[in-house]
């Protein structure tokens, strides 16, 4: 693996990750992994003092929405049913398997990737993941870049959490390594968690397309991501 492998990931099935990000993905053909909460609520509804934030809930129009994005090559992934306590650590056999189950009715599609909400991983919810039938899952935060080199923990891959105080988009790209971002709000504290703006998040495609241009990244969903490290038997993280 010569070049750098960047994924980007989404968090909360926020409205404004469609609204705004998916149009600027679009017009550089990359494709991400979006990790959907699995329930109809309108509202990200995680136990947090903070403005409504919207999110989708699962009407026709966004099953759609979400059928046509996986035939242009993005990935749906599930991040539990309520997203809040109690339910994560009291019922995380309840959370993997439901969302898991549910989100796959919804689509048609199979749910290979996981990601923890609030990052949070124990060993009970560790296994409730892996017992559902997930391939993967991520977790966070510790920036690490990815090799091919060593054995990996599948089921608590990091990843960069993207800040509204800036980014060095060129510290994304590492040759030969694997390294996977996180995005929640896009737009403004109305929006999100930890938002960017439409305009910076904009900035960072642009500026990410040009290393693609130079031949010096690949973009790849999460799931496709895990499968070519596991190519190249294992994945050691380089802090």
């Amino acid at each position: 693996m010569d070049k750098a492998l960047v994924s980007l990931t989404f968090d909360d099935g926020l409205r404004c990750q469609f609204d705004r990000a998916i149009p600027i993905l679009r017009e550089h053909n990359f494709p991400a992994t979006f990790f959907l909460v699995a329930n109809t609520d309108p509202i990200h509804t995680d136990g947090g003092q903070h403005p409504d934030w919207y999110k989708i809930d699962w009407s026709q129009q966004d099953i759609r929405l979400l059928k046509d994005l996986l035939r242009q090559g993005h990935e749906i992934g599930a991040h539990s049913v309520h997203h809040r306590e109690p339910f994560l650590s009291n019922d995380p056999k309840g959370e993997a398997e439901n969302s898991k189950k549910w989100i796959e009715e919804q689509l048609e599609e199979e749910v290979l990737s996981y990601c923890y909400p609030f990052y949070k991983v124990t060993g009970p919810i560790k296994s409730a993941v892996i017992a559902a039938g997930f391939k993967q899952a991520r977790a966070g935060l510790q920036n690490s870049y990815y090799t091919g080199e060593n054995s990996l923990d599948w089921f608590e891959v990091d990843c960069r959490q993207i800040l509204r105080t800036g980014e060095n988009v060129g510290s994304w790209v590492r040759p030969g390594c694997w390294h996977v971002l996180t995005f929640h709000g896009i737009g403004s504290d109305e929006d999100g968690w930890e938002p960017i703006t439409e305009l910076e998040f904009a900035r960072q495609m642009a500026e990410l397309a040009k290393y693609y241009d130079e031949g010096r990244v690949e973009l790849v969903t999460f799931k496709d991501g895990a499968d070519r490290l596991r190519q190249t038997e294992g994945g050691s993280p380089q802090l």
